[in-house]
């Protein structure tokens, strides 16, 4: 008999720095739309000739692992694990609710992103943990209608079960609406019909003999950041910025609630160059489709300085800690 997928709840926590790949408890639950792990076993075939005319005799498993495909709504809470996930430099400010939380490129130590097991909870089927996901990309989508939207792409362990799972809690805050989502381009804000702002990083997953089916170590490269914009063309400011190859900001930002319930998010990219920016008359008014690449600045590193591609910035009433 099928199983509904829609009982399953997506739990998300942080693992020590002493302990990557240790699986832990969910510490916050997270509202999802695409959530599509993918176990890897590797079995290596026994080719070994037998005096028969046959290829193979048998199997031996040999190493693990697993990717996860991850995407929702962006909410002011859970989002932290995702940025934390791939950027790895975090710093909390405030002393009360709400706090902003700050991630940015970690530019000291392992320069890795914050190492985090996912969990999928299934009433029917159990519950099964991702640890040590590391993740390689974040995308955010938004336009004139729906809800701000993420997706996300990891790679990890092999999972493991969990007898004992906590009871899913999912959090009270709303999701935000596009049509509140103000992008801004050197400070100046600009309609947009539909947005893109992507986040990558490379991720090497290192395997070697050492006495465990894992891998060794899920290893974070270089971080880039690029996306697209489709502007409502009032002028022709921004394809003579692309004529001129000129180096300009860009803000997404969207916030909701009042005092210690004020909850946001803001994608900041001090400096983005165009790779392309040609208008189009494709329907009753001209458009202008924008692509961007950011370039790193130490204006958007965080505490580990160095440069950073992003800074994106957390409103909510998660205090430091939570994210790493």
């Amino acid at each position: 008999m099928p199983k509904p997928t829609h009982l399953a709840a997506l739990g998300v926590a942080t693992e020590l720095v002493t302990a990557v790949g240790t699986p832990v408890p969910p510490a916050l639950w997270v509202p999802w739309k695409t959530c599509t792990p993918k176990d890897i076993v590797n079995n290596n075939e026994d080719k070994g000739i037998r005096g028969a005319p046959v290829e193979v005799y048998g199997i031996t498993q040999g190493q693990k692992g697993s990717t996860l495909d991850l995407g929702g709504d962006v909410f002011a809470d859970s989002i932290g694990h995702v940025l934390a996930g791939i950027l790895g430099d975090v710093v909390v400010t405030g002393a009360a609710a709400p706090y902003s939380t700050a991630f940015s490129t970690l530019c000291t130590g392992d320069t890795q992103g914050v190492s985090k097991t996912w969990t999928i909870q299934d009433p029917n089927l159990g519950c099964w943990q991702y640890p040590g996901v590391r993740l390689n990309e974040v995308g955010f989508k938004w336009n004139a209608d729906g809800l701000f939207e993420w997706t996300a792409k990891g790679d990890g362990w092999a999972f493991t079960t969990l007898a004992s799972p906590p009871a899913p809690a999912q959090g009270s805050l709303r999701p935000f609406a596009n049509w509140s989502i103000i992008t801004k381009i050197a400070g100046v804000q600009v309609g947009v019909l539909d947005g893109e702002l992507t986040i990558k990083r490379k991720v090497d997953v290192i395997r070697a003999a050492a006495g465990t089916q894992n891998p060794v170590s899920v290893w974070g490269g270089d971080i880039s950041v690029e996306g697209k914009l489709t502007t409502i063309m009032e002028d022709s400011t921004q394809r003579a910025a692309y004529q001129a190859s000129a180096v300009q900001s860009i803000d997404v930002s969207c916030t909701q609630g009042t005092g210690a319930t004020a909850n946001g998010l803001t994608l900041h990219c001090s400096q983005v160059y165009y790779p392309e920016a040609s208008p189009s008359p494709s329907k009753e008014y001209w458009e202008l489709p924008i692509g961007f690449k950011a370039l790193a600045t130490a204006a958007d590193a965080g505490a580990s300085g160095g440069y950073s591609p992003i800074k994106a910035t957390l409103i909510n009433a998660l205090p430091s800690g939570t994210y790493k």
